[in-house]
């Protein structure tokens, strides 16, 4: 599949990751940290040089079809999308973090929406989104979006001392157009 390296929705940028962007990606995930806490994948990007070696990664993964964009209004970074297209071609997970200043303005359902229509237009059949169960606004993201609940993974995550269970969305291509 092909994804281009920048989308524009209006006021909000998509950008496939470089290395230039470290720096922010680290001062977003240390302002964050409490909105974050249910994201595990944000609690490797905490210093500057750790911020560094994941967006080579990301990159890296571009090859595998695992593409994250990081979102910028008003030449800020604000968050990140990401779609990890699974080996088949058929399935893409979606992943997702907006900075806690930007929420309410729509910029997550945006880029979602923005990504879901390109996987399904170039054949993608199923989209899924994984949520931690006590991370509801990332839960009512998925709503919104008009996923459907196909199940809970009961004790799933252990995060602060205790576990979560990890709830499933997903949507087909048929309900999307």
């Amino acid at each position: 599949m092909i994804f281009p390296s920048t989308l524009v929705i209006h006021d909000l940028i998509l950008q496939l990751p470089t290395i230039q962007f470290a720096n922010d990606l680290c001062s977003l995930v240390q302002k964050n940290q409490k909105e974050f806490k249910y994201i595990p994948a944000t609690q490797e990007l905490n210093t500057p040089e750790k911020s560094r070696n994941a967006l080579k990664q990301m990159i890296e993964k571009q090859k595998n079809n695992n593409y994250t964009y990081l979102l910028f209004t008003n030449n800020t970074l604000i968050g990140a999308v990401g779609l990890k297209i699974r080996p088949a071609g058929f399935v893409a997970e979606i992943s997702y973090y907006l900075d806690k200043n930007y929420t309410g303005n729509g910029y997550i359902s945006k880029a979602i929406t923005k990504l879901e229509n390109i996987f399904f237009e170039q054949g993608g059949h199923r989209t899924e989104i994984f949520c931690n169960e006590a991370n509801t606004a990332s839960c009512n993201v998925a709503k919104r979006l008009n996923y459907k609940l196909d199940g809970i993974m009961r004790e799933y995550e252990y995060i602060d001392g205790k576990f979560h269970g990890v709830a499933i969305y997903s949507k087909i291509t048929i309900e999307s157009f």
